[in-house]
């Protein structure tokens, strides 16, 4: 097994624990959206192909989330 592979898979399993260590939601999707995309180039790159395709679904449901927040956030500034 490669071992760069190893070390994206690392980082992602990583990103995915810290996201869950604030409180502050948008810091939450960013860096658990940050984990999805190094968990898609691990999957890939060893044949888990479900784990592939789950995070890269996920990465759609975290940007979709983040355009949505900053939406609200920019709204709400303007008020």
């Amino acid at each position: 097994m490669n071992s760069l592979i190893e070390v994206i898979g690392l980082i992602a399993t990583l990103l995915v624990f810290i996201s869950f260590l604030p409180k502050n939601v948008l810091f939450i999707r960013v860096v658990n959206l940050l984990g999805s995309v190094f968990f898609v180039i691990y999957g890939f790159n060893i044949g888990a192909f479900w784990t592939g395709f789950l995070n890269a679904v996920l990465i759609i449901v975290h940007s979709w989330h983040i355009v949505k927040i900053l939406k609200e956030r920019r709204y709400n500034a303007d008020k």
